[in-house]
């Protein structure tokens, strides 16, 4: 992810610290987890009640924060808007997004209204929209959004999700939020806001992390031993708040009223048919770098 650091080759060096409870469920209580970054200067530590892993201290999350971490994460938006088109990748993107606009379909019974959540330009919502859905979006870019909608003719808007009334043409019957909660500090009020924009009947797709993949187990263990150490960009921020897994996940959303009905892991080569050994990796012990998760509010 670009940054305002990476055009101008800087180093990132925090000018304030904070201290925080876990996001998730506010205790104080923790272990050290691991120390990562350039020269190790920035700390994970693991929640001794829900389990969460989470940056304490971290750099101060403010408006500098912002800034560097986020003011220029957009640039492909501009390239979009330049060439026109879709180029190879971003045409394999829209396809694979099929693979998860199936998924929900496939669990709520029906197509519907669809929100995403952090929709960038557009893309996952493109695919959606080809399958029948009536999609909407809403990110932090104006840049994406406004790619979204010039060139994809989408219905986005620019904004902090908790701050925007998404419901003026009722609530949606799926809402879709992709490695975007993990960058948030306030990850109990958007559960509040998802659970409130969804139908009774709805779905909610998350897409988050996943701390205790293997490959997050072994560079960690490698990394213990004196035998790796991080590759980390002397430019990149820690903008993941926190690092989410499958047993944090399931306290979170109990703690909202969601029932958590499907959970397993993917890789950046997702396919929509796996063989027995993916789906042992995926589905049995949930061993990938990132947790997809199906969730429907609880009836009260």
């Amino acid at each position: 992810m670009a940054t305002t650091l990476t055009l101008e080759n800087r180093e990132y060096i925090p000018k304030a610290w904070e201290e925080v409870p876990c996001p998730f469920c506010g205790s104080h209580s923790r272990r050290n987890h691991e120390k990562y970054g350039p020269k190790l200067r920035f700390t994970y530590v693991q929640c001794r009640g829900c389990a969460l892993v989470y940056g304490s201290p971290r750099p101060k999350y403010d408006e500098e924060f912002i800034t560097a971490a986020y003011s220029v994460y957009d640039t492909e938006s501009h390239h979009l808007q330049t060439r026109g088109n879709l180029n190879v990748d971003e045409q394999r993107l829209v396809e694979k997004h099929k693979i998860t606009v199936r998924q929900i379909g496939s669990h709520l019974g029906r197509i519907g209204r669809l929100l995403e959540v952090g929709c960038a330009t557009g893309l996952f919502l493109l695919a959606a929209r080809d399958a029948g859905w009536e999609v909407e979006g809403i990110d932090i870019s104006p840049s994406m959004v406004a790619a979204a909608q010039e060139f994809f003719k989408l219905r986005a808007r620019c904004g902090q999700y908790q701050d925007v009334n998404t419901t003026e043409g009722g609530r949606f019957d799926a809402i879709y939020c992709s490695h975007v909660i993990e960058h948030i500090p306030n990850p109990n009020e958007w559960m509040e806001k998802f659970r409130r924009d969804l139908k009774p009947n709805g779905v909610l797709c998350l897409n988050v992390p996943n701390q205790f993949s293997l490959d997050r187990r072994l560079k960690r263990g490698l990394k213990r031993l004196n035998l790796s150490r991080d590759n980390w960009a002397l430019w990149r921020t820690p903008d993941h708040l926190y690092e989410p897994h499958l047993k944090p996940m399931k306290y979170l959303l109990a703690k909202h009223g969601f029932e958590l009905f499907e959970a397993f892991t993917y890789s950046s080569r997702e396919k929509e048919q796996e063989g027995l050994a993916e789906q042992v990796f995926h589905h049995r012990f949930k061993l990938g770098s990132k947790l997809r998760l199906f969730a429907r509010p609880i009836a009260n």
